[in-house]
Parts: structure tokens; sequence; C-alpha cells
């Protein structure tokens, strides 16, 4: 049987400062960078993974979250397969943004896109905020239908590559008829 290839376009998005940035670099480098730049409008990267009989190029975007670039996100945003809306879990205001950017996701890509949820600095959370964080959350992945929720740490890697993975398998592994209703609990 040959192997099927895919080149999957995979669009990140959240408020600035959250951490999308070094989510990637731990991603694609298996690393923790402390220091980072903004991301100014959108930088790109990819990554081959495998799946039992097929190769996968993904091609991850990383939308610049500062408001002075939502002119440009809706561009950036064509032709994306899935998108993960990530926040700062120590960060309400972040919180606050995951509406603006699943209501951006659907209305640009698509109605029925895969949106993963992704909390970052779990690390730096104290139990108090973990229970709101995720009681919040969960109430986002309810309202809007999206896929999964994952708690990562780029500092430990927690979860890191198990979120990616997650994409992937929604996009290559699950029949064609459930991709756009894949529901997983919490994670």
């Amino acid at each position: 049987m040959a192997m099927q290839t895919y080149t999957l376009k995979i669009v990140i998005g959240g408020a600035g400062g959250c951490g999308k940035t070094t989510l990637l670099h731990r991603y694609m480098h298996g690393l923790f960078k402390e220091d980072t730049t903004m991301t100014i409008g959108v930088s790109f990267t990819s990554k081959e993974v495998t799946r039992p009989g097929a190769r996968i190029k993904l091609s991850l975007w990383d939308l610049g979250g500062q408001n002075r670039f939502r002119f440009m996100q809706k561009s950036y945003c064509q032709g994306a397969r899935a998108a993960i809306v990530f926040f700062d879990m120590t960060r309400l205001d972040t919180m606050i943004q995951i509406k603006d950017w699943v209501n951006m996701f659907r209305e640009h890509v698509s109605a029925q896109i895969p949106i993963v949820l992704a909390g970052g600095k779990f690390d730096l959370i104290d139990e108090d905020m973990l229970a709101s964080t995720n009681e919040y959350a969960k109430e986002m992945m309810e309202q809007f239908g999206l896929s999964a929720y994952f708690m990562t740490s780029s500092k430990t890697g927690m979860n890191v590559d198990e979120l990616f993975n997650h994409v992937v398998d929604v996009l290559v592994c699950t029949p064609s008829h459930e991709k756009s209703t894949a529901v997983s609990s919490i994670q």
C-alpha cells in the first residue's frame, strides 16, 4: 500500500504575549525558549510527522495576537484545515479573547473547522486559578463545540506534543464524515 502524503495548514491564534511562539518553539525544537520576540503579523514553520500509511507536512502559522494585526489575520487563515486557540492560563484577559478567535476562524475559514483550545503556562498556575480556568475552558468547549482542551507548559513540555498529535489525528485519522464533529473530553 502506497504511503499517502498530506500537507495540512494549522493556524494558531490567541492574545498577544500568551505564549504561542514559545509553544511552537517547544514543539519544533523540543526546547524551552525564555525570550521570544513579538510576532509581527504572522510567522510560519513546517514539520513532518507520520501516521500509519501517511506522511504529513504540517504548515504551522503563528498569528500575531496584538489588535493592530487583526486586519491581516483573516487572509492568513485562508486554506487552514484546523486551528488552535491558545491562551495564557495565568491571565484572564487572554481567556476573554477565546470567543473572538473562535468566531474569526469559523467566519473566515469554515464554520466546520476543527478548533482545539489550549491553555499555556500550566507550570505557573495556582490551584484556585486552575479550577476557574478549567471551568471557563469547559464552557468554551461546550458553547463552540471545540475538538479538545489541552493544558500545556512550554517550559516543561507538558502536553505540547499531545496537542499537535491530537490535531493531526483529527484531520488524518478521523473518518471524513466525523471530522467536523470530533469531540473529546477535557484532557
